[in-house]
């Protein structure tokens, strides 16, 4: 694996663990704790008034009181987190446990507290009583940061406290991934006339398949990597999977082909595996880092859950449409489909699939629209995120028939028995197909939500 590939995989995976900034935080206690005793005795101008006053022993039971007491909370931070992680696995999607891993404010939070705790256990070992020749020593600056550490880790366990309950809202979580999604569509290249979108070209007929060397989700992919690579071997790359795709190890990652610059020599599978190995991380589960569609998933899955009989939500549905109707909107803007890296001529030397913008609508409606064919307010919330794009694509033909066809199959699914229900959800087609036709919503009659 190259070297930017591995460390673009390995600080995702430092991002996302929950151990990797209170790790740090646990660092920097042990070096402010070695600081401030290095500062003892601290010189006579120092207010006396600003420190620790008392005796060895006083100091080592105000210490061990601290360390004790924060670690007993430290605990029970930890205990919420693991409350909160199931609740969310279970209620929502087993999907959002990794964006709850990432929360930087629960890791600050836990990292705070076990820094706290563990400053105070490098300054208690440093107190000593006066035996026979040896001398008292208190480190009184030590001490006195101890406690203010303490006060700081009471009003983390109240802010921990703020967030955790405000976390779990469920528009909260759907802001957050929102958010997340957003931000990497904001990188998307943004040019109209690129559309449509770019389908990657048929293979030539002396295209041999490159098993993958291991299984896993395609985290990271580096076409440019890759191409750096596959110009030094005299080979051309198209790969199979997309990011967020799982991978069996022994079946095709990716075609490989002679460039032509070598005309006696064949395609070797074993460089060309090396070639495009190079230029991808292969993990255990799937990541907001570079996955477009992960955002998507999570909010389909949540809606999907929603309108399950145990759970029976369909408010939560109609909420989870409006998010990824957001993202959707945002999605028909920019150009999507394959991402090719080209030579100085313009011919592609590594193609990388990427869903088109009807895979991603798919994605965004097609379970919802099986799973809540019977509830009129998911219908209408999926009609009115059709009307939404068709405002949005006025500009393309491509995807107008894109949505167009979402609408036919959303009106061929909808199975209810109530006439007035039926006759809200025909409303609401009708306009969106106005929308398609015309570029702009006609005025429509408000309804309770």
């Amino acid at each position: 694996m190259d070297l930017k590939v591995r460390l673009r995989a390995g600080w995702d995976d430092l991002r996302d663990s929950l151990w990797f900034v209170p790790a740090l935080m646990v660092t920097f206690a042990l070096v402010l704790a070695a600081a401030a005793l290095a500062l003892e005795p601290l010189p006579d101008w120092f207010p006396a008034g600003l420190v620790f006053g008392g005796s060895p022993e006083g100091a080592r039971a105000v210490l061990s009181e601290l360390a004790g007491a924060t670690f007993t909370v430290v605990g029970l931070v930890f205990s919420l987190t693991l409350v909160v992680l199931q609740m969310a696995s279970s209620q929502y999607t087993p999907r959002l446990l990794r964006t709850f891993l990432r929360d930087r404010r629960t890791q600050i939070v836990l990292g705070g507290m076990v820094a706290s705790g563990v400053f105070d256990v490098a300054v208690l070992q440093s107190v000593r009583s006066s035996v026979d020749d040896q001398e008292a020593f208190v480190p009184a600056l030590a001490v006195s940061l101890a406690l203010w550490f303490a006060l700081g880790a009471v009003g983390l366990l109240i802010y921990y406290l703020h967030h955790i309950t405000q976390h779990m809202r469920v528009d909260i979580i759907m802001l957050d991934i929102r958010k997340e999604t957003l931000a990497q569509i904001e990188a998307l290249p943004a040019q109209r006339d690129r559309l449509p979108d770019q389908e990657p070209p048929p293979l030539p007929d002396d295209a041999r398949s490159v098993p993958a060397q291991r299984d896993g989700y395609l985290q990271t992919s580096e076409p440019e990597v890759i191409a750096r690579r596959a110009r030094e071997a005299g080979i051309r790359v198209r790969l199979r999977p997309s990011i967020g795709d799982w991978v069996n190890r022994g079946t095709t990652l990716a075609w490989a082909w002679p460039d032509g610059s070598r005309p006696k020599v064949g395609l070797d599978r074993e460089v060309a595996s090396d070639v495009v190995h190079a230029g991808l991380s292969l993990g255990t589960d799937r990541t907001e880092a570079s996955d477009l569609t992960f955002g998507l998933r999570q909010l389909a899955d949540m809606g999907v859950k929603a309108m399950s009989p145990g759970v029976n939500d369909p408010t939560t549905a109609v909420q989870a449409i409006e998010h990824l109707s957001g993202i959707v909107g945002r999605l028909a803007g920019h150009p999507l489909g394959a991402d090719v890296a080209n030579d100085d001529d313009g011919t592609p030397r590594v193609i990388a699939p990427r869903p088109v913008f009807a895979a991603h609508l798919a994605l965004a409606v097609d379970q919802l629209r099986v799973y809540g064919r019977q509830d009129p307010d998911v219908l209408v919330a999926l009609v009115h995120l059709i009307a939404d794009l068709a405002e949005l694509v006025a500009d393309s033909a491509d995807r107008q028939r894109t949505v167009s066809l979402q609408l036919d199959r959303i009106e061929a699914a909808v199975d209810l028995g109530d006439e007035g229900d039926q006759a809200r959800v025909e409303r609401a087609i009708d306009v969106a197909r106005e929308a398609l036709r015309s570029g702009q919503r006609p005025p429509t009659v408000t309804e309770a939500s």
